[in-house]
């Protein structure tokens, strides 16, 4: 069976990655190919998993401009491979054009953590429009948590095209725990930032991304760092900076000392960025990857957005959603700091998964009906695959 899998940013390579790799071990032809939206970061991610990838030249930050660019050279993939099915993941651009190119050319489209819902339009802006308009484009769902299937669910999806697999985040992480170099990465960050990370009492690592945080939400945020920074000097603070200019504008900009604490660096390689979490104490983030990471590796983590649709951190203890006010972040950090110990002591189990979500996509895939599904997809397109999604799901999801 052909396979076609389409990404363009960082967090879904790392979260394709696993899917990638073991639907390779079972002979499936797999072809990979990034839209360039992330080109350094995403070919970093694909190095460290040993994937090959053909590169499309989209990388405009116009949403409407990089749109068409996807459009153009996604139609000119698809017709050179002609895939039995498209793969895409989370809710991109990349990931939206995707599925819209392959639904244009009547060709099964397999979405990777579909259903996350905050039910709020421009929050996170565009995403929450491009996950569901994917869903809706989609045959096959894979949810990665429970509250994602009940979203589908309650929205009418049927339940044979939804499947909770877990996230492939959770995968990709003890992947690359299993395999970091620690001693290296510590001197490679060590001579990036010019400091002996081991003279602090801990690490604080900060990212912020989000379009609806840039400009005043993220000097906001920027603000609450500075000040944190100066109040815990024994703490180091690195801010791995994003390359969207308008993202850099809103955290530099006006930003003319930093206390010696707070080193704020070009974005990290995964590895660099793994290990950092692995050593936090605490995580500042608005961004939905670094949500399921910090709860896998058990990090306290203050959610810089308003809503979140990755709740799941917050259920369970770990999380709070803190929004971009100034004062709000710092209080929040302060209640978390003085309460260290009982975050390292929380047990619970990982809402994103147990890291064997590519194993039950893959299974899926082999399941005889998908393969005829699949291979006489416009007659057959609104067969019933409950059986394979029932035999596959996480346990007792689908007990009738």
């Amino acid at each position: 069976m052909n396979m076609l899998v389409i990404l363009g940013t960082r967090p879904e390579a790392i979260k394709l990655a696993p899917v990638i790799n073991t639907l390779k071990e079972c002979d499936f032809n797999v072809k990979v190919v990034a839209t360039g939206q992330h080109y350094e970061l995403v070919k970093h991610v694909l190095e460290f998993f040993q994937i090959e990838a053909d590169f499309l030249n989209c990388m405009n930050q116009d949403l409407l401009e990089n749109t068409a660019c996807i459009t153009k050279s996604l139609k000119e993939v698809l017709q050179e491979h002609r895939p039995d099915c498209v793969i895409v993941q989370g809710d991109t651009l990349s990931c939206y054009m995707g599925a819209y190119a392959a639904f244009l050319n009547k060709i099964p489209v397999l979405h990777v953590e579909a259903g996350l819902r905050s039910y709020d339009k421009f929050s996170p802006f565009p995403e929450e429009m491009f996950r569901r308009l994917t869903d809706e484009l989609s045959d096959m769902l894979f949810a990665p948590t429970k509250r994602a299937v009940e979203n589908l669910l309650k929205e009418g999806f049927l339940k044979d095209r939804v499947m909770l697999t877990g996230n492939t985040v959770v995968d990709a992480i003890y992947m690359a725990i299993k395999y970091l170099d620690r001693e290296s990465i510590k001197k490679q960050l060590e001579e990036l930032i010019q400091k002996d990370i081991s003279v602090f009492d801990g690490i604080v690592f900060i990212t912020s991304h989000r379009r609806e945080n840039i400009g005043k939400p993220m000097k906001n945020i920027r603000d609450a760092i500075n000040e944190l920074a100066q109040k815990y000097p024994h703490l180091l603070f690195v801010w791995s900076l994003h390359k969207n200019p308008s993202v850099r504008k809103s955290v530099l900009e006006d930003f003319t000392t930093q206390p010696d604490n707070l080193a704020i660096v070009e974005p990290l390689t995964y590895p660099q960025t793994v290990y950092l979490l692995e050593r936090s104490s605490i995580i500042i983030s608005d961004s939905g990857g670094i949500q399921e990471e910090a709860c896998t590796l058990k990090k306290p983590l203050l959610i810089t957005r308003n809503v979140s649709e990755r709740m799941e951190v917050v259920d369970v203890g770990l999380g709070k959603v803190v929004g971009t006010n100034k004062e709000n972040i710092v209080k929040e950090f302060e209640n978390i700091y003085r309460n260290l110990e009982y975050y390292q002591k929380l047990t619970f189990e990982n809402p994103y998964g147990d890291g064997k979500a590519s194993e039950r996509i893959k299974n899926f895939l082999l399941c005889d009906e998908v393969k005829k599904f699949m291979l006489n997809y416009e007659r057959n397109y609104k067969e019933s695959l409950h059986e394979c999604v029932k035999a596959n799901s996480i346990s007792n999801t689908y007990q009738s």
